[in-house]
C-alpha cells in the first residue's frame, strides 16, 4: 500500500506541470492566465518536492499513512489548480477569437471599399522607420497587441483623436525690398514696412507740427499658436463623423491685451497698453477678426458594401496640392474645405469619385425680415437656384486606400523591391448663372431679401487635372520618388458683374462715334473675360542613407495685365475693358515652395517659372526619428514680364536653410533662415514706366517653429 500510494502519488505530481505546460502552448500570448501556467510548467520541483522524495524510498517526518495521504493530497490540489488554469486560458482564447470576428468580420463584408484614413485595421501590426514611408502627423500607429486584447474590446460610440500644438517665432526684414515711397503710397512689394515708416502723421505735438516718425525701421517680427484638433467619432464600423476644429488659430501672441485705446471692451483701469496685465480671449469683430474657436471642417462617412459616402464640409485634396490642398501640413495656413456629397467605389482595380459641390449659394436666408427675431433657430433656405455656383468633380484614380492595399504597397516596395506606379485624373465641371447683388451696397447681407438683386454672370469652366507618382526603394534607406501633376482652367464669364450697366461692344478708338466705323482691332467686348489659365509642378525626391537630395520645378501661366493678382490686386481688372483674357493661374497659398519670395513676397506661385534644388544630411538617423539639415537654392522668373512692377522677367534668387529635430508623428522643432536676391522684376518704376526711381534690396528671414503632434 505505502509504494502503491507513493506511485499514485508521483505521476499525480508528474500530470500536474504536463497539463499546464498544454494549457500555456493553446494559450500562447494570452493573458495572465497562460503565463501563470507556463510559470507552473518550468518549476515543476518547487510544484512537490516530498513527492520525489517518496519515490526515492527516503522516510518523511510522522506516521507513514499520514505522510502518503498528504503528498496525495498536495498532488492532488496541484493538479486541480493546473486544470483550472487550463479552463481560464481556454476562455481568455475563445473570448479573443470572437472578439476578433466582432472587430473584422465587418471589415471583410466591404473588402476592397475605399475610405479617407481607413478605421483602423485589428489584424494588421504596425511598421515603423523610415521604410514605413510615414508622413508626419498623418499615419495612424497604435498598440496592435492592446487593442486585440479581450479586455480592450472595441464598443460604440468611441473617438479617435487626431491634432498638433504649433508655435511658430517670425523674424522678417526689409519685406518691402526698399522701394517703398511714403509720400506716393505704393512700392514693388506687396508688403508694407513697419508702421513707422507709412505713419505720416507724426506725433501731432503743436511744437513739432512737421514731426514724422520715419527713422529707416525694416525689421518686423512675432509669434503665433495654433492647436488643430481632429477628432473621428466612430459611431458603429461602417458609420462615422470627422472634424477639424482650429483653436486660437495662427494667434499672434500678444495681439488680444485686455486694455487699450483701439480694443472695443478695454478694461477702464487699463487706459494705455502699457497697463495691461492679462490677454482676453479672440472674438470676432470685439477685438480681432478671427474667433477663438473655429470649425474647418465637419463631415459624416458611409462605408458601404459599394464604396464610401462622404458628406458635409468636407477636405480638398488632390495630387501635389497645386488646385487643391488640405492644408494638412504641420506648416500651412489655410486648407481648402468644400461643401460637398461625393461617393468613392472601386471598379476594374480603378477607384471612382464622383462629387457634387456647393463652392457658391448666393442668396439665403429666411422668409421676410432677415434678423434674429425671424425664425431665428429655424432652417435656412437657398433664394433662388440660378444664382447657385454649381460644380461636379468625376475623378479617377489607383493608389492605396484601404488597409489592405497599403499594407501590399509597403510589402512591395520595402520587402520585394518593386517599382510603384500610382496615376489619377481629377476632372471639374463648373457653372454659374446669376451672380446675388446687394442692392444697397453694404458688404453684409441686407435685413430685408427684397434689397437682393441679380446681375447676369453666364460663367462656365472645365477644369482637368492629371497626377502621376512613381517610387522605388532598391534598399533600405535607399529610395527615389517622382511627382508630376498638371492642370488647367478652360472657360468664359460671358457677362462680369462688375462690368454691367457696359455696352456690349465697345470701341477703344475715343475719336470714333459710330461703332460700325471702328476698326476691328479696336472693338472689345468689356463684359466677356476668356479663361486660358494652366500650370505644373515636377518633384524629384532621392535619398541614399542620410544622404538627401531632389529637384522641383514648377511654372505657373501669367498675364499681361499690371500685377501679380493675388496680394497686390485682383486677377480679374474690370476697370480695364481691354483686358479680355484672364490667363495667370494660381498654386494653392499651401503648395509651399519657398520661405520669402512666393511665400510671403507674392502670396503664391503665379506668373512664375521656378526651379529649385536641394540637398538634405540626417545627422541622426533613427527608425523613430531624425536630427539633420536641408539646404534650398531656388531660382525664379516671370512668364509674363509686362505684369511684373520693374516690367522684367528675372524675379530673384532665394537661399534657404533649414535646422531640425523630427521625432516622427510626435513632435519637431526646425530654426530656418532664408535670405532673398530680389531682381529686376521688382524695380519700382515712376508712374509713366520710363524709368527706375529704386531697386529692390535684399530680404532676409528667421523662422523657429516647436510642433507636438498626437
Amino acid at each position: 500500500m505505502k509504494r502503491a500510494a507513493s506511485i499514485l502519488a508521483l505521476v499525480l505530481a508528474a500530470q500536474a506541470p504536463a497539463w499546464a505546460q498544454s494549457g500555456g502552448a493553446e494559450g500562447a500570448g494570452e493573458p495572465e492566465g497562460a503565463e501563470g501556467a507556463e510559470t507552473k510548467a518550468a518549476e515543476p520541483a518547487e510544484a512537490d518536492p516530498e513527492a520525489g522524495a517518496a519515490a526515492e524510498g527516503e522516510a518523511s517526518p510522522g506516521p507513514a499513512d499520514d505522510g502518503q495521504l498528504d503528498e496525495a493530497a498536495a498532488a492532488k490540489a496541484a493538479a486541480e489548480k493546473a486544470a483550472a488554469e487550463k479552463a481560464a486560458a481556454e476562455k481568455a482564447a475563445a473570448e479573443k477569437k470572437a472578439n476578433l470576428e466582432r472587430t473584422t468580420k465587418p471589415g471583410a463584408a466591404v473588402q476592397g471599399a475605399p475610405t479617407v484614413d481607413e478605421l483602423p485595421a485589428w489584424d494588421a501590426e504596425p511598421t515603423a522607420g523610415p521604410d514605413a514611408t510615414k508622413t508626419p502627423g498623418h499615419e495612424l500607429t497604435a498598440n496592435w497587441d492592446v487593442a486585440t486584447a479581450p479586455e480592450a474590446e472595441v464598443a460604440f460610440p468611441w473617438i479617435e483623436s487626431h491634432g498638433y500644438f504649433r508655435l511658430r517665432t517670425d523674424l522678417f526684414h526689409n519685406f518691402d525690398l526698399d522701394t517703398y515711397d511714403a509720400e506716393q503710397r505704393r512700392g514693388s512689394s506687396p508688403v508694407l514696412p513697419p508702421l513707422t515708416e507709412t505713419d505720416q502723421q507724426g506725433s501731432l505735438h503743436p511744437e513739432d507740427l512737421e514731426h514724422r516718425y520715419g527713422r529707416g525701421a525694416d525689421t518686423q517680427a512675432g509669434a503665433n499658436i495654433r492647436f488643430r484638433y481632429e477628432p473621428t467619432f466612430h459611431i458603429t464600423e461602417n458609420l462615422r463623423v470627422r472634424g477639424t476644429f482650429d483653436i486660437l488659430d495662427n494667434l499672434v501672441l500678444g495681439s488680444t491685451a485686455d486694455g487699450a485705446p483701439r480694443s472695443q471692451f478695454a478694461r477702464p483701469d487699463v487706459p494705455i497698453s502699457t497697463f495691461s496685465g492679462s490677454a482676453r480671449p479672440p472674438e470676432a469683430g470685439v477685438n480681432g477678426w478671427r474667433d477663438s474657436v473655429r470649425v474647418k471642417y465637419l463631415w459624416g462617412e458611409w462605408k458601404t458594401p459599394v464604396g464610401l459616402l462622404m458628406f458635409g464640409r468636407t477636405k480638398s485634396h488632390w495630387g501635389l496640392g497645386l488646385l487643391a490642398n488640405n492644408g494638412g501640413c504641420l506648416d500651412c495656413d489655410f486648407g481648402d474645405a468644400v461643401d460637398r456629397i461625393m461617393g468613392v467605389t472601386k471598379l476594374f482595380g480603378t477607384y471612382l469619385a464622383l462629387g457634387w459641390d456647393f463652392p457658391a449659394e448666393g442668396a439665403t436666408g429666411f422668409s421676410g425680415q432677415q434678423n434674429p427675431y425671424n425664425q431665428p433657430f429655424g432652417q435656412a433656405y437657398d433664394f433662388d437656384q440660378r444664382d447657385d455656383v454649381n460644380q461636379f468633380v468625376i475623378a479617377l484614380f489607383q493608389r492605396p486606400l484601404t488597409q489592405l492595399e497599403k499594407e501590399t504597397r509597403k510589402r512591395e516596395l520595402n520587402e520585394l523591391r518593386k517599382p510603384v506606379f500610382d496615376w489619377g485624373v481629377y476632372n471639374v465641371i463648373r457653372t454659374h448663372p446669376f451672380e446675388a447683388h446687394y442692392t444697397s451696397g453694404n458688404l453684409s447681407p441686407p435685413d430685408d431679401r427684397a434689397d437682393y438683386s441679380l446681375r447676369d454672370t453666364k460663367a462656365f469652366a472645365y477644369i482637368p487635372d492629371v497626377w502621376l507618382s512613381y517610387e522605388i526603394r532598391p534598399r533600405k534607406n535607399k529610395e527615389y520618388k517622382l511627382q508630376f501633376e498638371g492642370v488647367g482652367i478652360f472657360g468664359v464669364i460671358e457677362e462680369l458683374p462688375q462690368r454691367a450697366g457696359s455696352a456690349k461692344v465697345e470701341c477703344l478708338d475715343p475719336t470714333v462715334a459710330n461703332i460700325d466705323d471702328c476698326d476691328s482691332g479696336d472693338l472689345v467686348r468689356p463684359r466677356r473675360r476668356d479663361l486660358t489659365q494652366w500650370g505644373y509642378a515636377l518633384e524629384f525626391d532621392a535619398r541614399l542613407d542620410k544622404l538627401r537630395w531632389g529637384f522641383h520645378h514648377g511654372i505657373a501661366s501669367g498675364d499681361d495685365t499690371d500685377g501679380f493678382g493675388i496680394l497686390d490686386k485682383t486677377p480679374l481688372d474690370s476697370t480695364d475693358p481691354s483686358d479680355q483674357e484672364v490667363t495667370n493661374f494660381k498654386f494653392d497659398r499651401d503648395y509651399i515652395v519657398d520661405l520669402i519670395l512666393f511665400r510671403e513676397i507674392i502670396g503664391g506661385v503665379t506668373n512664375a517659372a521656378y526651379y529649385k534644388p536641394y540637398i538634405g544630411y540626417d545627422l541622426i538617423m533613427q527608425d523613430t526619428e531624425a536630427w539633420g539639415f536641408q539646404l534650398d537654392v531656388l531660382f525664379a522668373h516671370a512668364m509674363e514680364p509686362k505684369a511684373t512692377p520693374g516690367n522684367e522677367a528675372p524675379l530673384g534668387l532665394e537661399f534657404d536653410l533649414e535646422l531640425y529635430v523630427h521625432e516622427y508623428d510626435v513632435f519637431k522643432w526646425s530654426l530656418a533662415y532664408g535670405i532673398l536676391f530680389p531682381m529686376g522684376a521688382f524695380d519700382l518704376l515712376d508712374t509713366e514706366e520710363t524709368r527706375v526711381i529704386a531697386e529692390p534690396g535684399i530680404a532676409q528671414t528667421i523662422q523657429m517653429m516647436i510642433g507636438m503632434m498626437f
